[in-house]
């Protein structure tokens, strides 16, 4: 299966970005999607091509909504490393070349998930503004006992950003624990064994609980 290939690739210390613009290039609303270090390692091209399945395209669908979908595929590596200071890359070129302060998405698939946590939640211990306004944890990796340690060490969690989970298969909010849960909200529709990545509900509900706010 092909894809639309991206405006621009932005290179990254462990890995690279490919950036869909919503419009004429230039970013206005950023979207950013970390992957997992295991499905974007060896083929960064594949993660681009599992948002476009036949049924469904979110990418045309973030892109629809007005928003600039920039794909960061980041291989494996500890959180306090290189994929942390990639990370920092893309939310600083993001906020750089974005025309005003309006804040914006970041989602996280598996491993993507566990690190944009710590990227955001250190971004706050260290008094850096990551002007993000929701961050998606989609089927976020379960961190060791020394990532752990690494997380507790920066606050655990980013607090600023409104924390939004993505439900698996079968799970609805009348079963959603929010008084003791970490995250804000749930956010439905995803697919058993994430196959098709995004399924046309899940792509619909996190454009609503994110983009039109």
């Amino acid at each position: 299966m092909t894809t639309v290939a991206p405006a621009s690739n932005w290179p990254l210390m462990l890995g690279s970005a490919a950036v869909f613009p919503a419009r004429d290039g230039s970013l206005s609303a950023p979207f950013i999607l970390v992957g997992d270090s295991d499905m974007t390692a060896a083929d960064p091209g594949a993660f681009a091509r599992q948002l476009d399945s036949p049924r469904y395209s979110f990418r045309e669908a973030i892109r629809a909504a007005g928003a600039d979908l920039i794909l960061v595929s980041l291989g494996s590596d500890t959180l306090d490393g290189a994929a942390h200071r990639s990370v920092l890359e893309v939310l600083f070129r993001a906020i750089g070349e974005r025309p005003d302060s309006t804040p914006f998405t970041v989602c996280g698939i598996g491993r993507g998930a566990l690190q944009l946590r710590y990227t955001l939640a250190r971004c706050e211990c260290d008094r850096i503004d990551h002007q993000t306004g929701q961050f998606v944890s989609y089927s976020s990796t379960t961190p060791t006992a020394a990532e752990a340690d690494e997380l507790n060490q920066v606050g655990c969690w980013p607090v600023i950003p409104r924390r939004l989970e993505v439900a698996g298969p079968g799970i609805t909010a009348d079963s959603f624990d929010y008084e003791n849960s970490a995250f804000d909200d749930l956010i439905t529709g995803a697919a058993a064994n994430r196959n098709p990545l995004f399924t046309e509900e899940l792509g619909t509900n996190i454009i609503e609980q994110t983009i039109d706010l």
